[in-house]
């Protein structure tokens, strides 16, 4: 019995910096169209995703009105903007795909970070009236600052996708010898 203990500690503190790989995003069609554009690396492995809203122009309700009014106006006419944060265990991937008047204007653009230029992760919760919420996501590499308006996600789900990516961050860094 005292064997066991020790096993399940050590198994649990080596368990400690390493992400857990969240299920894949074989769930969303519009997110596997978006990683079809990407080439994977050798040996990497998808651990967490968030979509963004590309709509987002304030977090005030009026302007967050104003949003869901111009996405459903777009998606009306055949348009989109999806924005996806994508975390392997080589780099953090951002996709971004756009389209207008049901594909005469087109965008698709795809940025990888290395995970070595990652340096800094966290999230933010505006409220606003008690109860419009705006929850954020920002990453920090060595060039640029990103800040994304998560779409469709809770506190939870959030705290799990910085801590995610953070535990990543620490385990690339450990064997990078940072």
């Amino acid at each position: 019995m005292g064997s066991s203990r020790g096993m399940d500690n050590s198994s649990k503190c080596s368990s400690v910096p390493q992400a857990t790989p969240p299920p894949g995003p074989a769930g969303n069609p519009k997110l596997q169209e978006a990683l079809s554009q990407v080439d994977m690396l050798q040996g990497e492995q998808v651990y967490f995703t968030l979509q963004a809203d590309g709509f987002f122009i304030g977090a005030n309700p009026f302007l967050k009105l104003m949003a869901a009014i111009t996405a459903f106006m777009v998606a009306l006419t055949g348009g989109h903007i999806r924005i996806f944060l994508v975390v392997t265990n080589q780099r953090l991937i951002v996709l971004k795909s756009t389209q207008v008047w049901c594909g005469c204007g087109r965008m698709k653009a795809i940025h990888a970070i290395a995970l070595a230029g990652v340096k800094e992760v966290g999230s933010a919760k505006e409220t606003q009236l008690c109860f419009v919420h705006t929850r954020t996501v920002q990453v920090m590499s060595l060039v640029q600052r990103l800040n994304v308006v998560v779409k469709k996600l809770g506190d939870q789900e959030i705290r799990q996708f910085v801590t995610n990516l953070s535990a990543v961050l620490v385990a690339h860094s450990n064997r990078a010898g940072v």
